[in-house]
């Protein structure tokens, strides 16, 4: 005998997937500008041959790359668990089916 994946728990796995989402995006979204301000200060300090204040932007892009990457993991984690119940979900729907009588022969 089998334990039944409860629904709720796929449910579960999906808002979770969702949320992983939305926050890879986000990290995604903030990585991509501190690396648009980093390059346009980059060009500013590159004319003016001052490098000194880019410290502080250095920081932020270490920063927002780690929060990045940190989002990408736990997305990763999230496909996968909800994968692993809609791959359980499915299974126990078949084994459901099986174990029901056709229509046909009840009459």
């Amino acid at each position: 005998m089998t334990n039944l994946i409860c629904l709720e728990a796929f449910r579960g796995a999906s808002r979770d997937l969702e949320k992983a989402q939305l926050k890879y995006r986000q990290a995604a979204y903030d990585l991509a500008n501190v690396h648009e301000k980093l390059e346009q200060a980059l060009d500013h300090a590159y004319r003016e041959q001052s490098f000194g204040p880019l410290d502080s932007l250095f920081v932020k892009e270490e920063a927002a790359l780690a929060l990045y990457e940190q989002a990408a993991a736990k997305l990763t984690e999230a496909e996968e668990r909800w994968c692993a119940l809609r791959v359980a979900l499915a299974y126990e729907r078949e084994l459901m089916l099986e174990g029901q009588p056709l229509r046909h022969r009840l009459n």
